[in-house]
Parts: C-alpha cells; sequence; structure tokens
C-alpha cells in the first residue's frame, strides 16, 4: 500500500518529472526566432557580399556525447553548432544559446542525464506565426511529440519578439498572443505544466520593444519563467547577440532552469520522506496540508539591496563568491509569486529593466542556516529591492508599498513560516535633494510602523543599513546616515556600510562588500533577537 501511494506521489509531486535512466531523453524544446537560432558570429563578408558564420565555437558550446538534437530529418545525433543549421535553413545561422545551457546543465549536474536539443526557431517570425494552426506551430508540436517517444519534455526555452516590435498593434497584442500559445502548446503536448522559461527582448528592429519586453517580463503564468537579455553585446547590425553573449545567455537559462528542477525534485522527495514518516507512525495524511514552513525574511530598498556587485559597463561578471553559493535549504519568492532554489542574482526578476548581480541576501541566509539558529531549517528570501528609489516611493499607498505587503503576505500563504525581519538598505537617492535628506528619519519611522501594522506584526524585527555612499552631497550623504543611526524603536537595529568598497561608479558595493555586508546583517540578526531559535 505505501508502495502505490508513494509511486502516486512520485507521479504527481513535480511538474518536472524524476530524471529517467538512460536511453530516457530529457527534452528541451528550442524555439522563437533568429537570436534562438543563432546569429553569433555571422558577419557580413564584404568579398563575397553574403552573410558567413566565423566557425567559431567557444570552449562553453563543445559538443560532448551527453547532448542530442534532433535532425530535421526526425533522428537523433551529437549536437554542435549550429544547432538551427538544417532547421532555420534559408538563413546563415551560428552560435545560439542551446549549446552552452545544455553544457552548463550537465556541468552543474554530472547526473542530469542525456540531453535531447530539438531546434524549433525560425528567423524573422513574429508571434503570430506561432500560433496553433500555423506552419510553425505545427511543426513545433510535430517535432516534440516526436522527440518525446525517446524521453520526457524538461522545458521549452523561448527567445521571440524582435518582429514584433515594429507595429504598435502587435506590441499591444504580443501578450494575450504569447499566452494563447503557451496554453496551446501545453495542451497538445498533454503537458499543462510545462515549464517555460523566455527571454526578454535585447533589441528589436522596431519602436515597440519596451512594449514587447512588458509583456515577457510580467506573463503572470505558472510555471513560466523569464530571463532578461538586454544589456548583452549586440552584433553590428544592432540586433543580433554575438557569441559571448549567446554564451552568457544560455548560461542564465540554464540557472533559471536549475532552479526550477531543483526545488520541485526537493520538494517532491521531502513530500516522500514526510509522508512514510507519517505513515510508520499510523498518522493521517491530510490533502491539502502544507508543511514546509520557513524563516521568511523579507528585502527591500534600492540598488545596492538588489544588489550590482559585479556589475560593470552593464554586465553581470558571473562570478559567485562561495558565501552565496545556492543551498537547497535557501528558497526565493520569484516574480511570479512561487518558490524556487535561491541563486544569484536574487532581484533577476523584480528589479527588472536593471543589471542585477550579487547583493547582500544569499551571503546573509547562508551564515543563518550554518549558525544552526534557523528554527525550521530552511530560510525564504523575499526580494523586493528596486534600485533607484526614493523614500517616497516606498511610503504607504505606493505601488513600491503596496507591492511589498502583497509579496510578504503571498509568502505566508504559499509554503507556510513566519516573517522573521525586513532587511532594508535604501537612501542613496535621498541624498541628492536636502530637503527629502532632512525628513528623511520621519519618513523611515512612519514605514516602519506603517508596515508593521499592514502585516499585523507589531514587534516584526527591522535591520536596516547606514549608507555607504549617495548621489549627492557628501553633506546630505551625512544627513541620510545621521538620521538612520538615529532612529530608536522597538527591534529596529542599524548596521554600517560606510568604507566598504565600492565599484568603480563610486556608488554600488563590490561583489566582496555585499558579502560582508550580508554577513554583518546576519550578526545584527542573531545578536539582536536570541528568540529566533
Amino acid at each position: 500500500m505505501l508502495s502505490f501511494i508513494l509511486l502516486a506521489l512520485l507521479a504527481h509531486a513535480s511538474p518536472i518529472q524524476c530524471k529517467h535512466p538512460h536511453p530516457k531523453i530529457n527534452i528541451i524544446i528550442l524555439a522563437g526566432q533568429s537570436n534562438m537560432a543563432g546569429r553569433g558570429g555571422v558577419f557580413n563578408d564584404t568579398i563575397t557580399e553574403t552573410l558567413t558564420w566565423d566557425g567559431i565555437v567557444p570552449p562553453e558550446c563543445q559538443p560532448n556525447p551527453s547532448i542530442l538534437r534532433l535532425t530535421a530529418n526526425l533522428t537523433w545525433v551529437e549536437a554542435h553548432e549550429p544547432l538551427h543549421a538544417d532547421i532555420d535553413y534559408n538563413k546563415t545561422n551560428g552560435v545560439g544559446p542551446g549549446m552552452p545551457f545544455a553544457n552548463t546543465v550537465l556541468n552543474k549536474d554530472p547526473n542530469f542525464g542525456v540531453i535531447g536539443l530539438v531546434p524549433c526557431a525560425i528567423g524573422g517570425t513574429n508571434i503570430s506565426q506561432w500560433q496553433k494552426g500555423e506552419f510553425l506551430y505545427e511543426q513545433l508540436v510535430k517535432r516534440s511529440q516526436f522527440a518525446m517517444q525517446s524521453g520526457v519534455y524538461r522545458a521549452m526555452l523561448w527567445y521571440q519578439g524582435e518582429s514584433d516590435t515594429e507595429n504598435q498593434q502587435d506590441a499591444e497584442l504580443y501578450k494575450d498572443n504569447l499566452k494563447r500559445f503557451f496554453n496551446d502548446l501545453r495542451f497538445d503536448l498533454k503537458t499543462p505544466k510545462l515549464p517555460i522559461i523566455q527571454v526578454a527582448l535585447a533589441s528589436g528592429p522596431g519602436a515597440y520593444i519596451e512594449e514587447v519586453r512588458e509583456a515577457q517580463l510580467k506573463t503572470d503564468m505558472a510555471y513560466v519563467k523569464c530571463v532578461d537579455a538586454k544589456g548583452l553585446p549586440l552584433g553590428p547590425d544592432g540586433l543580433h547577440l554575438t557569441t559571448s553573449s549567446q554564451v552568457t545567455l544560455g548560461q542564465m537559462l540554464a540557472h533559471a532552469f536549475l532552479g526550477i528542477f531543483t526545488y520541485n525534485i526537493f520538494n517532491m522527495f521531502k513530500l516522500i520522506t514526510w509522508f512514510s514518516m507519517l505513515f510508520v507512525a499510523g498518522s493521517t495524511l491530510v490533502l491539502g496540508q502544507n508543511n514546509t514552513a520557513k524563516d521568511i525574511f523579507i528585502l527591500a530598498g534600492q540598488s545596492n539591496m538588489a544588489g550590482r556587485g559585479g556589475v560593470n559597463h552593464g554586465k553581470w561578471d558571473g562570478n559567485i563568491p562561495p558565501e552565496c553559493k545556492p543551498k537547497r535549504s535557501i528558497l526565493r519568492f520569484t516574480a511570479n509569486l512561487d518558490w524556487e532554489v535561491a541563486r544569484e542574482p536574487l532581484h533577476v526578476d523584480i528589479d527588472v529593466g536593471k543589471v542585477c548581480g550579487v547583493g547582500p541576501g544569499m551571503a546573509f541566509a547562508n551564515e543563518i542556516i550554518r549558525s544552526n539558529r534557523s528554527g525550521t531549517g530552511i530560510i525564504g528570501l523575499v526580494p523586493c529591492a528596486v534600485g533607484g528609489t526614493s523614500i517616497n516611493q516606498w511610503g504607504k499607498g505606493s505601488r513600491m508599498y503596496g507591492q511589498l505587503v502583497k509579496r510578504a503576505n503571498e509568502a505566508l500563504k504559499d509554503g507556510g513560516g513566519t516573517i522573521r525581519a525586513i532587511l532594508w538598505y535604501q537612501g542613496e537617492s535621498d541624498t541628492l535633494n536636502k530637503d527629502d535628506a532632512e525628513t528623511y528619519k520621519g519618513k523611515m519611522v512612519k514605514l516602519i510602523e506603517d508596515l508593521r501594522l499592514d502585516l499585523n506584526l507589531p514587534s516584526l524585527p527591522f535591520i536596516q543599513v547606514a549608507l555607504a555612499s549617495g548621489e549627492g552631497t557628501n553633506t546630505n550623504i551625512e544627513m541620510v546616515r545621521k538620521a538612520q543611526m538615529g532612529i530608536k524603536m522597538k527591534n529596529v537595529k542599524c548596521v554600517d556600510a560606510k568604507g566598504l568598497p565600492l565599484n568603480a561608479d563610486n556608488l554600488h558595493l563590490t561583489t566582496m562588500s555585499e558579502v560582508k555586508l550580508g554577513l554583518k546583517l546576519a550578526y545584527a540578526f542573531l545578536l539582536s533577537f536570541s528568540h529566533f531559535h
């Protein structure tokens, strides 16, 4: 009887099923237009006056016997660049994100198994050409269903929308058309929870790029994630990603995918273990009961809380210190209001439109776990910080305030737990104006009072950071710092970031400074709130 129930749990616990042993293939569908098909390394040969691929294959894109590709003739072969050579055959193909994605997944999880890439992208196509009944849609379904005979769907990677930036009506209708496409595809592939990781545009030929990007970043559907390609270097045409940008994008997609995969597998086995203990003890399983209690911390403020560690010239270097490495016991509440294994950059889908890097959150959480002072053994981080915001934009009634309260309340519903503290780092924008600096303290006190009232937590610990830098004069910076350190309220603590090394912009903390700040916040919490344990 127990075996039967455990098998049932295995079948339904996660939208991504457990790994099947070889020869079952982990199927990843690649769809969209030219930047998914790959134009990395494609240049205009002035001698032949034709587009030519330079043939350069970076180490991250090298072939691997565990990475296969479904050809146009529906046969599996070892994958190599260009992945879409026989699919997007009317164009000159180069490096795309598929190979660096697959290699990154296997590097992070050597036991993942064989990956089967199913290329389906076609350059120059708009979203209307991917609707049900259209050739591209039917071709995608046909190829995916054939691939399914050899394995199991893991995800679709989707990068499309450049062609929809040229017409205002197309841009305005993009979100509805996109959601319809995702829903139809899941239905026809008989995988209603198929994970879809889409890319927010880096470029476009038309005037409505931001309208399409907003639709992509706000596609609020279950099991749909979005990674942002904005800021990745483009080729001379100003439209297509360079080879190195395609490598970075593939790695971003892999990290997003692994966040979904790892968390769902982890939760599945935790559920099975919990059920087994109940069964042995003769307890009764109550369907719908939520047993994933978390110690929840809200991260709020502006850019130094969102994280700019490692960000230079509009690009994050991808360096993750040991203190910031992912752990299965540290979760992150996404923009779509679901929990996943936390990894840098924590604010990637919250502080949208900016390039996020390392912040203090992961170093903080890892230190709390290391201290063995977590009551549940699971930390839940709720990112809410947005760069460039002033204290006025966080006041009650504002969008930022409403979002924080909403996310905090939703985090309590989804998985249960207790809000342990708000970690707050903000004020740089309030150094620009003398009046803002002079009134900062009163507005900060009011914000703390309002949040405690609306979250129904009158004694909620609040740990703020005294500025390390600011956008205004030194006089105004010191005025805001004095206000921050002068707040004398119950369960309000302040840690000082002054003196921590800054990036070249002289405003944002370096990666190691963010690590040190995370540790400072952890020590302040552990020393000041001993009732936590």
